[in-house]
């Protein structure tokens, strides 16, 4: 035998060549035969050429050294060799579809698309009813298999259809959140995406919570992730701390610090964190030449913007960044947040123009220095909510022009992302409400179709229909939304029509900015909230219908905190009386296998809790120093706070040490507003379930910041 050969042998891959199968380098005495076994993974192969590819550095091997070899290939039972065919073909897939997944991309002219087009058929192929296969291929082409196989689950006897699959809806978008929380979320707070990615995925919690279901979990998990924003780095002066788009910008957090609110009402760090946000926006928004307030960059951090050029022009993702504004404007009245929402408002109608048909449209992007237009406003974009707060705060009706008109051309789809509920609170079910009953009898029905046409009719066929279409989706396509993780910005599993129906409003979707939620729900007991169905219908912030069903055997209370409702003394139809106003709650009973319907209505306007002042105390406001309580108190409201008194209260409620509190001015300059207070222990103190709080002789604008658990 002489020297030793070098050899790389590769077997290519038959669906892409560029793909390798195998890759060995081995040597082999020259002169003398070797027979060598390449054991690839299984592969079902595919009517197309395999190759092998032979290489060596050593002038041995040549065509000739090659005559009288032999290649043969060995198989095995196709049913054994499904199991690694199949494994190995999901694995592209998913990878494969994790690179397009951001844009969408289904065209051929794209190579990688060719490549996953390739493996999953091929996949589908060998294993035609393969489910995650074809949950993929049903997401990747738009759904042209039709609905993909599913069973609907079926109501128990004597549970009314509408309520049965509310439910299992419901614990569907549970299942879906908890399996981000358990398998993906880290004690650093993020959840692998990226945590500019991760804040778009967490939106999806609050609208969870305030349906009732874990709401301390979800709380503790979204704050995790916003505090992850801070200990990361990610904010300069309220703004990005990177150089970024209009769009990036908000997702640096700013969307996350947002979300945080509708979870923890009035708590001191979240509302002086959107403060900071908001004392931000002169450097970004300002009066143009022609008199106009527009946003003047679309590529900026929080140390520095760019204001030439293509960077001067505001696009509709450019308002984002007003969802601060409008949350502090709803929370206290900020002057601030209101004067740059309403004003870019007042901007963006200066634009509207009729066309030759009549129709008024306004433009997509704004050029802050030369005031020229480029595109049409989208329906359903964030200016919309925008104008949307500026009527609600206003009255003034010219706001909702591009609604209107935005409407009239589309048909109710223009009015999507209206959080509230706009047949109610417009009062258009006669004309608006009626075309969605027509269009839900249709072939082509949606579920806003389905949702407007029960808001109008009250019939609960509708909601059947589209609670069951729900199930169904969110069933067929859990494992790519969870397990298959593609990037945590582009999973969902929706619970906008959920939220509808148990809150009266979008409370929050991703990028909506207007709270929507005319009430919210905290049950007694855990899992509680996946028993009682809830309907609310025809919201107004004066008043709404409940219906409900509890599937339980027992009776379950559980509380209804006002939202988007006007403060003032309220009546239920059985007869109660009582005050309700945003963040103020009452006891609703539900019995066990009975259907209630309550109608909530004002009965005597009150003081608007915007303008009142506020003070807030947070878990992190609290420290202990030997019998020693260090409170740091902070106003957050929209008048001077009076002097006041933080009290420390065991746990039967029995005050056992207070002090003073000093009268504090409003956070009106945007900065934080506090006062340091001690508290004297008494001996042998035991903290286990006492609370600290703090009292105001006068209305606040929420008390569900004013009282934590003591260290």
């Amino acid at each position: 035998a002489g020297d030793p050969v070098p050899l790389t042998m590769r077997v290519k891959h038959p669906l892409w060549p560029g793909r390798t199968l195998m890759d060995i380098s081995v040597s082999a005495p020259a002169g003398a035969p070797r027979t060598l076994w390449l054991d690839t993974r299984d592969r079902i192969l595919p009517n197309r050429s395999l190759y092998i590819s032979i290489a060596s550095a050593s002038p041995a091997l040549d065509a000739a050294a090659l005559d009288g070899a032999k290649i043969r290939l060995v198989f095995k039972d196709r049913h054994a060799g499904l199991a690694e065919h199949v494994a190995d073909r999901l694995n592209q897939v998913k990878d494969n579809w994790g690179f397009l997944v951001e844009e969408h991309t289904a065209s051929r002219r794209e190579g990688l698309y060719r490549r996953l087009e390739a493996d999953i058929g091929d996949l589908l192929r060998v294993d035609p009813d393969n489910p995650i296969g074809r949950e993929y291929w049903a997401d990747i082409t738009y759904g042209s298999q039709g609905e993909l196989p599913f069973v609907q689950p079926q109501a128990p006897q004597g549970v009314p259809l509408w309520a049965f699959r509310q439910l299992e809806d419901l614990k569907l978008v549970r299942k879906f959140v908890d399996w981000w929380i358990d398998n993906r979320q880290v004690d650093y707070g993020d959840f692998g995406g990226g945590i500019s990615d991760d804040t778009d995925l967490v939106q999806q919690w609050p609208g969870l919570a305030l349906m009732g279901v874990e709401p301390d979990r979800l709380r503790a998990s979204q704050m995790r992730l916003a505090d992850a924003v801070y200990k990361n780095g990610m904010f300069t002066d309220g703004l990005s701390t990177i150089m970024t788009d209009e769009l990036h910008a908000y997702e640096e957090g700013i969307n996350a610090n947002s979300e945080s609110l509708y979870i923890n009402w009035g708590d001191p760090k979240v509302i002086e964190r959107l403060m900071t946000t908001v004392a931000a926006y002169p450097r970004i928004i300002e009066v143009n030449p022609a008199g106009h307030l527009h946003i003047n960059t679309n590529w900026y951090s929080g140390a520095k913007s760019y204001r030439e050029g293509p960077w001067e022009w505001s696009k509709y993702y450019s308002y984002l960044v007003l969802h601060p504004g409008i949350l502090m404007g709803g929370f206290n009245g900020d002057p601030e947040g209101r004067k740059f929402v309403i004003g870019l408002a007042d901007g963006l109608l200066a634009h509207g123009k009729p066309g030759a048909d009549g129709a008024w449209t306004w433009p997509d992007e704004i050029n802050w220095r030369t005031d020229a237009t480029r595109g049409t406003l989208p329906a359903n974009s964030p200016p919309m909510q925008l104008l949307w707060a500026a009527w609600r705060w206003t009255g003034n009706s010219k706001y909702l022009q591009p609604l209107l008109a935005a409407r009239t051309k589309a048909g109710n789809g223009a009015l999507r992302q209206v959080t509230e509920n706009v047949l109610a609170v417009l009062d258009k079910r006669a004309d608006w409400g009626m075309a969605a009953v027509t269009a839900a009898a249709g072939p082509k029905a949606t579920n806003l179709d389905r949702y407007m046409a029960w808001e109008t009719t009250g019939d609960l066929k509708y909601l059947e229909a589209l609670y069951a279409d729900e199930i169904r989706e969110a069933a067929t396509r859990m494992y790519s939304q969870t397990e298959g993780h593609w990037w945590t910005d582009r999973v969902e599993i929706s619970s906008e029509f959920l939220q509808r129906t148990r809150l009266g409003g979008v409370g929050l979707m991703r990028n909506w900015m207007w709270p929507g939620a005319t009430v919210s729900w905290r049950f007694a007991a855990a899992d509680d909230a996946e028993k009682v169905a809830i309907l609310i219908r025809g919201a107004t912030p004066k008043g709404f219908r409940l219906t409900a069903y509890n599937t339980a055997d027992h009776p379950v209370r559980a509380t209804m905190t006002g939202w988007n409702v006007a403060a003032g003394q309220w009546r239920s139809s059985d007869g109660r009386t009582f005050p309700f106003e945003t963040s103020a709650g009452v006891e609703v009973d539900f019995p066990p296998h009975q259907i209630i319907e309550l109608d909530y209505a004002l009965a005597a306007a009150g003081e608007p809790v915007d303008g009142r002042p506020d003070l807030g105390i947070g878990p992190e406001d609290v420290a202990r120093t030997g019998r020693t309580l260090t409170v740091t108190i902070h106003s957050l409201g929209a008048r001077e706070a009076p002097a006041g008194r933080l009290e420390l209260v065991d746990r039967s409620g029995r005050v056992v040490a207070q002090a003073a509190t000093p009268a504090l001015a409003p956070p009106r300059d945007l900065k934080p507003k506090t006062a340091v207070v001690n508290l004297a222990l008494p001996a042998g103190f035991d903290a286990a379930g006492a609370r600290v709080r703090v009292m105001l002789p006068v209305p606040e604008i929420t008390q569900l910041n004013n009282s934590v658990a003591a260290p």
